[in-house]
């Protein structure tokens, strides 16, 4: 691969003061986490405009921003993600106070999007639903729910997943209290049949994918929340039919103990679980999941860190293996999507700042894919934690680059000692400056004080430009 190191000067000096530092060759990074600090339950689903979109559980992140009601991310190529906003800025007229949305689940559907998510009681939890014209809303909730445990008869009613086959829907629901494949009217909106159970009150979290006439559950094991011991782990069984038996590799039916194993807690990491699917541009799969960094188990609101990760799943006779078991096994390997550019940013140093502040340096890379050039502009800009946006940092300025070829730029921006405390988010673009983003790739760096911890990271609201 041809690469070239430019050093480009004349950088835009923001209220922040710039530095620049000596240029350190890097290539993109393939690592895990993809969000931090938390991306609790995530669903991902690719919408109309190419992007992929995630949305998590509700959570208080420790930003200073409270409750989170619902996260939503975006990304060009799952690995590098931008908070966009929350579900619920504002609480349902029908959800109770400080009753908030968990275990999210987002499907195209009649033209817009339908997400699914749970409301926990301890007697009688819900199962609610939103409807949006876009992946990112604005969402109109049912005003009701779906149904509840009592509607139904059954105790664990959260963490839905549905499946939609073009001519009915099909819920999947339950924590430990079994695992019930439910008929939902044409709208989805209600049910229509009897339950079916198809895992026992071992699981919560299903998600079902279909390959080569199997459906195959995977479901989640465990306690989710036990900080660095839990034992969370992700289980798969398979079936010729939507609603079961489900077997495992043994033949042994998930109803009744079985359940093959793959994917669970390492040194590094506790607790990976409550997974999505999502398939590249080659046809390959991923997981996506949380996970908890055993070193770093508690963020400063309180909350359990659960990061979103992912890794590559192989296939092999028709079921799913993920490296050897354990979370980030599977690295360095990249999804494989379809872009005219590749972007990234690699961190020089660390990106963790004292109270007095200090510079968060990083190279950007951009790179050509191997059979095509790429001639457009590229930029960078900061989101410090009050969502205050800088003037670009670097650019826009003109590539050229012939296949293959690799552009690289030192970028660092100074955080001084009375700039807000928080997380500043440094994001590389690449695309068209004020009308189209085709790329970007993302830096998170904290700066600590009184009220933010050392460990306090987030990804950030950006405001799109117009046409991103």
């Amino acid at each position: 691969m041809g690469r070239r190191r430019l050093l480009r000067r004349g950088w835009i000096v923001t209220t922040l003061t710039l530095l620049a530092l000596m240029m350190v060759p890097a290539s993109p990074v393939a690592a895990n986490p993809v969000v931090e600090p938390v991306a609790a339950d995530p669903s991902v689903v690719r919408a109309a405009d190419g992007m992929y979109y995630m949305y998590t559980t509700a959570d208080d992140w420790g930003d200073g921003q409270g409750m989170h009601n619902m996260s939503m991310f975006k990304s060009f190529d799952l690995m590098d993600w931008m908070y966009v906003g929350d579900v619920f800025p504002d609480l349902p007229e029908w959800h109770p106070e400080g009753k908030l949305a968990w275990a999210p689940h987002v499907l195209e559907s009649g033209g817009g999007y339908s997400l699914y998510y749970s409301l926990y009681d301890e007697s009688n939890p819900c199962i609610g639903l939103a409807t949006a014209p876009g992946a990112t809303g604005p969402w109109t909730d049912l005003g009701r729910p779906v149904f509840c445990a009592q509607d139904v008869g059954i105790e664990g009613t959260i963490d839905p997943f549905v499946w939609d086959d073009g001519t009915s829907k099909t819920m999947v629901v339950g924590n430990f209290r079994g695992i019930y494949a439910i008929p939902l009217d044409g709208d989805g909106a209600a049910p229509v049949g009897e339950p079916v159970q198809i895992a026992d009150d071992r699981f919560e979290g299903p998600f079902i994918t279909f390959r080569n006439g199997y459906y195959h559950l995977f479901l989640s094991a465990g306690n989710c929340c036990n900080g660095g011991d839990t034992a969370y782990r992700v289980v798969v069984g398979r079936s010729r039919s939507l609603t079961g038996p489900y077997l495992d590799r043994k033949g042994q039916d998930l109803n009744e103990g079985g359940g093959a194993l793959i994917l669970a807690g390492s040194d590094p990491w506790a607790g990976p679980g409550h997974n999505t699917v999502v398939t590249d541009d080659a046809g390959n799969d991923w997981i996506v999941y949380h996970a908890i960094p055993r070193d770093d188990v508690t963020l400063p609101s309180g909350a359990q860190r659960r990061e979103g990760m992912i890794d590559r799943i192989v296939w092999a006779d028709d079921w799913p293996d993920v490296g050897d078991g354990s979370p980030s096994s599977t690295r360095p390997q990249l999804p494989d999507t379809d872009l005219p550019v590749r972007v990234s940013l690699t961190a020089d140093d660390s990106t963790t700042l004292p109270e007095n502040g200090g510079t968060i340096a990083a190279t950007m890379v951009v790179a050509a894919p191997e059979d095509q050039p790429y001639a457009g502009q590229v930029w960078a800009s900061v989101t410090s934690p009050d969502g205050g946006i800088s003037d670009p940092i670097f650019g826009p300025i003109d590539v050229d680059l012939a296949p293959g070829e690799v552009y690289e730029e030192p970028i660092s921006y100074a955080v001084s000692a009375d700039a807000p405390n928080g997380t500043y988010d440094v994001y590389a673009f690449a695309g068209t400056f004020d009308t189209d983003t085709v790329e970007f790739g993302a830096l998170n760096g904290v700066k600590s004080g009184p009220q933010m911890t050392d460990v306090a990271k987030r990804v950030s609201a950006v405001v799109w430009r117009d046409g991103a």
